[in-house]
């Protein structure tokens, strides 16, 4: 059974949350040694105020969905770290390919190198290093895009070039190879952009040149293609630098939310092969039952069949039914059922 991007893409956008919800943040950092990284909530745009994390020579950045920060780093030799706002970053693997620009989307991590044999966008496997050619963006077109972001909505990437023909905000499928021009470059003397971060559908731009006096930017996607980019808080009003940034998903405005007697979120990752992680939470102690159904609506599996104390809870699945056997590649659903309610969630076995 074959599944499209549009479907794959709709099952990853959905993210799960316990306890208290994490306001969305911007994060941005200089490739500076010796520089804060910064990041904002974005409240009082354009006038924004941002708190200092960690020290750290940020060159790329990106955030899966679950709030983890992606940081490269490093002159030709390139070193990948993960972190959250809350922690330094530790050194997860060198890379196998020079990269600047991060993103993160349809759970993988991509990068943008300009220094490999061929100039393009590789997916990165975050344990090993090792990167694999996606798309060859620079072949035909001499575009570079130091600079990265994926946007859930549309399942593109997104990247600022100022080399090529034209210059500007270009969107880039993954699948095809495809760019097509959505905007000028940003609105400035000097219009180098070397950091991309997407979130509510708006692309926002950084790494531009503060002692310039440039703002950062943002590009608001609803407009389509020829909009107008909207300057906001460069929180580095004296470097002439580079740097990256990253979306870190949350709800904004949001500090606390209520949970639900029951809360079933997305397993990670979706789709998978072999196992997944699948979260649930509770208000209170209860039994719950956990189980997984076909397309056809019939039970293959039972996950947790007992009772759990309050709060978040995770359990782990192979992709085997209850007798042992490993389930066919497909669309197949989770249901949490108690006495007080019951919730799906749809999930996909790929081989």
């Amino acid at each position: 059974m074959r599944y499209s991007t549009r479907t794959t893409v709709l099952l990853l956008s959905v993210f799960f949350l316990t306890g208290s919800v994490q306001a969305q943040q911007l994060f941005v950092g200089l490739s500076e040694d010796g520089l804060p990284a910064y990041s904002s909530d974005l409240v009082g745009f354009p006038d924004v105020v941002y708190e200092q994390d960690f020290y750290f020579n940020v060159n790329g950045a990106a955030a899966d969905n679950e709030g983890n920060l992606y940081i490269c780093n490093g002159p030709f030799t390139t070193y990948l770290y993960r972190s959250t706002l809350g922690g330094q970053p530790t050194l997860l693997a060198t890379l196998s390919e020079d990269f600047w620009g991060l993103a993160w989307g349809r759970d993988t991590l991509w990068g943008y190198s300009n220094y490999a044999a061929t100039k393009g966008i590789y997916s990165i496997d975050i344990h090993t290093g090792q990167a694999t050619l996606a798309v060859d963006v620079y072949s035909a077109s001499g575009f570079r895009f130091f600079g990265l972001g994926y946007n859930p909505v549309d399942d593109l990437l997104y990247g600022v070039t100022t080399f090529g023909s034209p210059t500007g905000l270009y969107s880039i499928n993954i699948d095809t190879g495809e760019m097509l021009f959505v905007a000028s470059g940003i609105p400035a003397s000097n219009g180098q952009v070397t950091g991309i971060a997407v979130g509510n559908n708006t692309v926002y731009a950084t790494g531009t040149r503060g002692d310039d006096d440039i703002p950062y930017y943002s590009y608001d996607l609803s407009q389509g293609a020829g909009g107008d980019w909207v300057g906001f808080t460069n929180p580095y009003p004296s470097h002439h630098s580079q740097g990256g940034a990253a979306w870190i998903p949350g709800e904004a405005g949001v500090d606390v939310a209520a949970p639900k007697r029951i809360q079933l979120g997305q397993n990670h990752p979706n789709p998978f092969n072999p196992v997944t992680t699948i979260p649930f939470a509770l208000e209170h102690r209860q039994r719950i039952r956990l189980t997984v159904h076909d397309i056809a609506g019939r039970e293959v599996a039972v996950l947790a069949e007992r009772s759990f104390d309050a709060g978040p809870h995770k359990v782990t699945w192979r992709g085997l039914d209850d007798a042992g056997r490993v389930l066919d590649s497909g669309v197949y659903f989770l249901s949490l059922e108690s006495e007080e309610g019951r919730e799906t969630r749809q999930i996909v076995l790929l081989k």
